[in-house]
C-alpha cells in the first residue's frame, strides 16, 4: 500500500522522523534516568604500606667498642675508659690494692725504661707511712702478659670471683694494648737478698698518641 502514497505524504513522514525532540520528550527522558538505579563505583583499594622492619638500637660505644678501635683516641678519652675500667678491680697479693689512672702530659718521650721510671712518677707519687722513699726504692720490670697472667690465663685454683672478674681484666689488657704505645710494667720496691719485698708500687705505663704518658698504679705486698 506504500507504493500508492503520494510524494507530498512521504515527505510529511519523513520531516516526523527527523523533527528535534521537545521539551516534554526530554522531561520524559530525563525523568526515566532519574527513575534508573544509580550504580554504585567501584570500591577504592588502598594499598597497605609494608610493616616497618624493628632496628634494634646501637648501643652507645663503650670500653669495648674503645678497645676493639685500631686507631688511638685522645688523652682524655683514653683516661676515662680506663678510669671506668679499673672501677671495681682490685691487684691481689697479701692484700688487695685498687688500681689508679694517673695522666702526665707530654711525658711520654722520651719513652719510660727501667732507667728513668722513678723520674716519671715522681710529680704523682705519694710515699706510704713507714715506708721506704721512692728514691731509695729498687725496680724490676716485667711485661703486662706476665702482671696479668694470672687474671685473664684460667688457673685450677680460680674460684666463681676469679672466673667473675677475668672478663674484666681481659678487656682492660685489650684496653691497654690498643689505645697505648710501648706499654711496660715496673715493681719498685725495697731491695732485699730475695727480691723486692714486702711492699712494692706495680706501675703499669704507656704512651698516648698526643704523646702524654698514662700511668695505672697499684700496690703488691710480698713478705
Amino acid at each position: 500500500m506504500v507504493r500508492f502514497l503520494t510524494p507530498l505524504m512521504l515527505a510529511l513522514l519523513a520531516a516526523c522522523a527527523t523533527a528535534p525532540r521537545t521539551d516534554a520528550d526530554a522531561d520524559s527522558a530525563d525523568a526515566a534516568h532519574a527513575e534508573a538505579p544509580a550504580q554504585t563505583p567501584p570500591p577504592v583499594q588502598i594499598a597497605t604500606p609494608p610493616k616497618p622492619l624493628f632496628i634494634a638500637p646501637q648501643p652507645t660505644p663503650g670500653l669495648v667498642a674503645l678497645a676493639n678501635l685500631s686507631q688511638q683516641q685522645p688523652t682524655a678519652v683514653v683516661k676515662a675508659a680506663l678510669d671506668s675500667a679499673v672501677q671495681g678491680l682490685l691487684y691481689t697479693s697479701e692484700s688487695d690494692y685498687p688500681f689508679q689512672v694517673f695522666v702526665l702530659p707530654g711525658a711520654g718521650a722520651p719513652h719510660v725504661t727501667a732507667w728513668n721510671i722513678k723520674q716519671k712518677v715522681a710529680p704523682i707519687y705519694v710515699q706510704r707511712p713507714d715506708t721506704l722513699p721512692l728514691a731509695k726504692r729498687a725496680v724490676e720490670a716485667r711485661t703486662l702478659a706476665t702482671l696479668f697472667k694470672n687474671y685473664v690465663v684460667p688457673q685450677d685454683w680460680w674460684g666463681d670471683d676469679e672466673k667473675a672478674r677475668a672478663p674484666k681484666f681481659q678487656q682492660l689488657k685489650k684496653l691497654l694494648t690498643s689505645q697505648l704505645r710501648y706499654v711496660h710494667v715496673y715493681r719498685v720496691g725495697p731491695k732485699t737478698p730475695w727480691g723486692l719485698s714486702p711492699d712494692i708500687d706495680v706501675f703499669i705505663v704507656g704512651t698516648t698518641a698526643q704523646g702524654d704518658l698514662i700511668v695505672l698504679w697499684t700496690v703488691a705486698i710480698e713478705t
